[in-house]
């Protein structure tokens, strides 16, 4: 079985911040050599996501919108009170869109859908942040 481990680095200029992280992946993949098997897209930090959606940016905008209306800021969260950094808002919004991803690859590319995308959802940035790749297979 063939194996690769690939870390993928950010430096977020944002507090919350989008990246399309696609063709990263796809690069992975293709430095694998898997033909067949899996990549795991795996965040190395609790207050970031991975997800598949749509390539329309308006749905990267939304669901951030979506996120602050349902897990807002100035809520009074008890994790702001036994850490420093006053995060609990963005690790609450990765655990509500997941954390990581796993993609099928299929002759050697990521079996993705025409319009399908992988993002990398930071949501406490401005600073240096990890994914890593994982990708296993024949």
């Amino acid at each position: 079985m063939k194996h690769l481990r690939k870390e993928l680095r950010f430096h977020t200029e944002s507090e919350s911040e989008v990246v399309n992280i696609t063709r990263s992946v796809e690069a992975a993949v293709f430095e694998s050599g898997v033909a067949d098997g899996f990549a795991l897209v795996y965040p190395m930090h609790t207050s970031s996501t991975v997800y598949v959606s749509d390539s329309d940016s308006s749905l990267t905008e939304d669901l951030a919108d979506l996120l602050s209306d349902l897990v807002p800021e100035s809520r009074p969260y008890r994790h702001n009170v036994t850490d420093s950094k006053e995060n609990a808002s963005a690790h609450l919004k990765a655990v509500l869109t997941g954390h990581a991803v796993t993609l099928p690859i299929t002759n050697g590319r990521l079996d993705l859908g025409t319009y399908q995308t992988v993002y990398y959802f930071e949501l406490d940035g401005r600073r240096e942040k990890e994914v890593i790749v994982k990708i296993l297979g024949e």
